[in-house]
């Protein structure tokens, strides 16, 4: 009806006209990365039967529900009142249906219809103010766009991501060319001396926009949504090159070259440590964004590299801390509560609130766009929540008594890896395997830091609604070392239930 004037139109798709046979993984897994993870909106009818249990959620439809849902997708879930003599209910069936029914809405807001025309008109309504909201926040996102770039130019930044710095053949214009680059210079023998002088230039460019009047022109208006996004998008940008160089660093060097090592470490440090300033607290804190992102880059593409003792020497290092006036690890310093003080962090990303992490949902979408575009994205998101995982696991052993959140805490897909990658690390076994042991110091400082963090977690204040940091950890690492693998997070927790 609107399709002209809001220039959307809606293309209603389903598992049995949509999807296409593959037999990679199990079925729903296949549903969800065709379908689920490229909708827009989701809308769930049930009737009398809530379905079959799948290996992560109570039944197929739960777990895409659950799903969308935790992409920051509205979701618009039904309940049928309808009576009939001729349906013929399964007891046991409906009375889980109204049990998922209970939970959902004590967590948000569902509806019911009892005949096909109340359901006709209710939807009707319903999808026309859901497309108002979607409308709505792409209009903020597109000013938001227009507002960095707008900064960009006046602060002289280019456009476009990235830049071409002058040594020749050297460039990091694209993630490739940056790879390239440190290649050649890992292998000169002046290729540090160079990396030098590369890494004060590009360090001096982000601190050149952290103080252009046009940056302070957006601190000055306050913490919304608006400048926040922009504040963000800026920066991104102006951190983009150093982002390439340090991932191929982390990808390409030696892990046992200490002069890299640390070049890398100091690189992040010096972006992340800031003097306290006057003004606003919120945008002091937030200055220190471009070393959350250098980290970020880091230590993912060290992770993938398998390059344990890499990451874990960067972690570990000392940073002295002006707000605390003492030295703390650098893997305590880049909690999200340092970078986007307070309720900052809610307003990162406009439109459709965000569940439960959105500084690190927002960091997992930046990271992919930068450095892996045309990655699959469910391979990417692995990765992405491992390193995350084990970040939160690594606070915990240098003494920190708080979990370190991330989105591996909710997202149901990444329990299997967290699964698969501790049980492998028990054992010794794979690439990723001994980069986590190496990551850890061994076996026994990989146990001793699983039992402290499963404690942790158990009282964790965090409340992810069926969710929540791992608190079996400890039980993998038994049960592996028995020579019993554990498959799936259902069968972690009937394992827990019989202890």
């Amino acid at each position: 009806m609107h399709a002209e004037e809001m220039q959307m139109v809606l293309l209603p798709i389903g598992w049995e006209t949509d999807a296409t046979p593959d037999l990679q993984e199990r079925g729903q897994a296949i549903i969800n990365r065709q379908l689920v993870d490229n909708c827009d909106l989701l809308i769930g009818i049930f009737r009398t039967r809530l379905g079959t249990p799948t290996p992560e959620a109570d039944s197929g439809t739960v777990e895409e529900i659950e799903r969308a849902e935790h992409q920051g997708k509205r979701c618009i879930v039904y309940f049928s009142d309808q009576t009939s003599r001729s349906i013929q209910i399964d007891q046991v069936q409906y009375d889980r249906l109204q049990n998922y029914r209970q939970e959902l809405n004590t967590k948000g807001l569902t509806d019911n219809y009892t005949t096909l025309n109340e359901f006709r008109e209710k939807i009707s309504r319903h999808l026309m103010k859901a497309i108002r909201d979607i409308a709505k926040e792409d209009q903020e996102r597109r000013a938001i766009r227009q507002e960095a770039k707008t900064t960009e130019r006046a602060i002289g930044l280019p456009i476009q991501s990235g830049s071409s710095l002058p040594y020749a053949p050297l460039s990091f214009d694209t993630f490739a060319n940056a790879q390239a680059s440190i290649k050649q210079l890992i292998e000169s023998r002046f290729g540090l001396e160079d990396m030098e002088d590369i890494k004060e230039q590009e360090i001096a460019k982000i601190q050149e926009v952290l103080a252009s009047p046009d940056f302070a022109t957006l601190v000055n208006q306050g913490a919304t949504t608006e400048t926040i996004s922009a504040i963000v998008a800026v920066l991104e940008t102006a951190c983009t090159p150093a982002m390439y160089a340090l991932a191929a660093i982390g990808r390409y060097s030696n892990e046992n070259a200490d002069e890299w090592l640390n070049f890398a470490g100091e690189w992040v440090e010096r972006l992340l440590m800031r003097e306290q300033e006057s003004g606003f607290a919120w945008a002091s804190y937030i200055k220190r964004y471009p070393g959350l992102l250098l980290l970020y880059a880091l230590g993912i593409s060290s992770l993938r590299a398998a390059k344990g003792n890499f990451l874990r020497d960067v972690l570990e290092r000392f940073v002295y801390f002006r707000d605390y006036d003492c030295e703390i690890r650098l893997s305590t310093a880049v909690h999200p509560t340092h970078i986007f003080h307070g309720q900052v962090r809610q307003l990162i990303e406009p439109g459709f609130e965000r569940r439960f992490t959105p500084v690190n949902d927002h960091l997992c979408g930046v990271i992919q766009g930068i450095l892996y575009p045309h990655e699959e994205e469910s391979r990417y998101i692995s990765s992405f929540d491992l390193f995350e995982f084990l970040l939160s696991l690594k606070v915990i052993q240098v003494g920190e008594d708080h979990i370190y959140p991330g989105s591996f805490s909710w997202r149901s897909e990444s329990s299997r890896v967290i699964i698969r990658a501790i049980q492998d690390a028990a054992l010794n076994q794979g690439k990723a395997g001994k980069a986590i042991l190496n990551l850890f110091g061994g076996e026994e400082a990989l146990t001793e830091t699983a039992a402290t963090y499963d404690e942790i977690a158990k009282h964790s204040q965090q409340d992810f609604f069926r969710a929540g940091p791992p608190t079996y950890l400890s039980q993998l690492i038994r049960q592996a070392k028995s020579g019993k693998r554990i498959r799936n997070y259902r069968t972690v927790l009937h394992e827990l239930a019989q202890l």
